[in-house]
């Protein structure tokens, strides 16, 4: 992956991720099922985004027709892996925080609009 924006948005992510596991280990009061949620809801964003990046951004000067089959397979795929990352997350971790999950999450989904909109 050797797009510049890609990467830049993708490190955002990850260091809003970084924040939220971090606010949620403050405000759990030294539990770490919070912590631990909020890691795997982000990374259930994180991963499937860098797998989207590397199947859509995989093939360059191509003809356009190419490059947006690669980009609804890199869809496809990003949606699939970010269920099974959820169902694994609530299927394998029995004391789980539903919020903290969703709130790991949304924080990382946040980092491709916040990366958007910041240059």
């Amino acid at each position: 992956m050797q797009n510049p924006e890609v990467r830049r948005v993708l490190r955002l992510q990850a260091k809003l991720l970084v924040v939220a596991v971090l606010l949620g280990a403050v405000l759990s009061g030294g539990t770490t099922v919070v912590p631990v949620s909020v890691l795997l809801g982000g990374l259930s964003a994180l991963i499937p985004a860098a797998v989207y990046a590397r199947i859509a951004y995989a093939k360059r000067h191509v003809p356009p027709a190419v490059l947006m089959k690669a980009h609804f397979m890199a869809e496809a795929v990003k949606f699939i892996l970010t269920v099974l990352m959820f169902g694994a997350s609530l299927v394998f971790f029995k004391d789980l925080s539903v919020v903290g999950l969703l709130a790991g999450f949304f924080a990382t989904v946040s980092g491709y609009w916040l990366g958007l909109l910041i240059k």
